[in-house]
């Protein structure tokens, strides 16, 4: 190519003498030139096969530039649908982490009120533990205490029959007899009705009352050592205490020689007084059918009056029982103990024998009418003919004879 240029540049500024004489350098220029434009088509042609070639390669990369730039807008589409959607992730995401959050939240605070409960609940269990085992051990004490009293009241009972015994004697001027002059050593013997009457003092020998009706059948069995014996009265007399009652299933013992009752302490001075009445009526040297008669009744009617209040205590002295027991196995825990409390601080003080004096009748009427009084005051009707009339009606004997 740069041969041709300086070929034409030549032939431009040849003049005639340079034709004539530097022909020679022209023709070999020419035939460089010619040599070289050879090398040039060639070139070309191969140029142009090269152009054609990249010409397929542009229309293919036309066409692929094509595909991708579709393809690209198909991904920016799906880019764009892609990032909504990413969008509406991280939404959902940054929900999702409020409510776990939330929800975390929650967790942990339930968690601390279930373990606050929790040690509320272990403090709890240990204080009604402890109230229970205090309750156990008030209710042993409280049980131990009324044994205690119990057992004093059974140890002193014997004391309290002689004293009791002795009052009366000294009250309605009785004989005693200290020393017994028969065989036997009984407890307490009054001389009525020219006879030795036997007061024997019984109380259980233990806590538990379940063979104390075995033991008094067995001693009023073994009492014919003194029945046997002339001048003693075939009615012998047990003095139990009284909240020992409900406990017997019979207080008469039946033999064929002689009778065994047992009575309560506070039973003794109209037993004691019946037999006096007794005594008196047999010292009289005649007697009229009247007053056999009137005797006849007030013996009936006092061993009627000592029997039905024998049969009315034992009554109310189980349905006490029952309402004590009833009070402590339905009331609610917090009341049963507030009325335990209570029931701690009360005090039944029944009227005491201080002295000898009598007790007037009299005095006994007038304060039954005030009673009376007072409860009809309040609305109570006391309506003795009606529980008269219901008492009497209860049986006091079996129908079936005893074996």
């Amino acid at each position: 190519m740069g041969t041709m240029r300086q070929l034409l540049q030549e032939l431009q500024g040849l003049g005639w003498w340079g034709r004539l004489f530097g022909w020679e350098r022209i023709r070999r220029m020419l035939l460089e030139a010619s040599s070289e434009w050879d090398a040039l088509q060639a070139s070309s042609a191969h140029c142009s096969q090269a152009v054609q070639g990249l010409q397929g390669d542009l229309t293919q990369a036309r066409q692929a530039a094509q595909l991708s730039e579709s393809r690209a807008n198909e991904l920016q589409r799906d880019k764009g649908l892609l990032n909504a959607e990413l969008g509406s992730a991280r939404q959902d995401i940054q929900r999702l982490s409020s409510e776990l959050a939330a929800l975390n939240q929650a967790d942990q605070q339930r968690r601390t009120e279930l373990q606050s409960n929790l040690t509320s609940l272990s403090q709890l269990k240990e204080r009604l533990a402890e109230e229970r085992l205090q309750e156990h051990q008030a209710r042993q004490e409280e049980l131990e205490r009324k044994q205690q009293r119990l057992r004093q009241t059974w140890q002193t009972h014997q004391e309290n029959v002689r004293n009791k015994i002795r009052q009366i004697a000294d009250r309605y001027t009785l004989t005693v007899v200290e020393k017994f002059p028969l065989k036997g050593e009984p407890d307490n013997v009054l001389s009525l009705c020219e006879q030795y009457v036997v007061m024997d003092a019984k109380s259980p020998g233990g806590e538990d009352l379940a063979n104390f009706a075995t033991y008094l059948k067995a001693q009023a069995e073994a009492a014919v050592k003194y029945t046997k014996q002339e001048g003693v009265l075939g009615q012998l007399y047990f003095v139990v205490p009284g909240n020992t009652l409900e406990s017997l299933p019979q207080t008469v013992f039946r033999f064929v020689d002689y009778t065994v009752y047992a009575i309560p302490l506070e039973a003794l001075e109209p037993v004691i007084l019946a037999l006096v009445k007794v005594e008196e009526y047999m010292n009289v040297k005649e007697i009229s059918p009247e007053d056999r008669r009137n005797l006849f009744v007030i013996l009936g009617r006092f061993a009627h009056l000592v029997k039905r209040r024998l049969q009315v205590d034992q009554f109310f002295a189980n349905e006490s029982l029952a309402l004590a027991t009833e009070t402590e196995n339905r009331l609610p825990e917090d009341m049963r103990k507030e009325v335990a409390e209570i029931e701690k601080s009360v005090r039944l003080n029944p009227p005491q024998e201080r002295s000898s004096k009598e007790i007037g009748l009299a005095g006994l009427a007038s304060q039954h009418k005030k009673i009376e009084k007072g409860l009809k005051e309040r609305g109570v009707l006391p309506q003795s003919e009606n529980l008269a009339s219901g008492l009497n009606e209860l049986p006091l004997y079996s129908l079936e004879p005893e074996e």
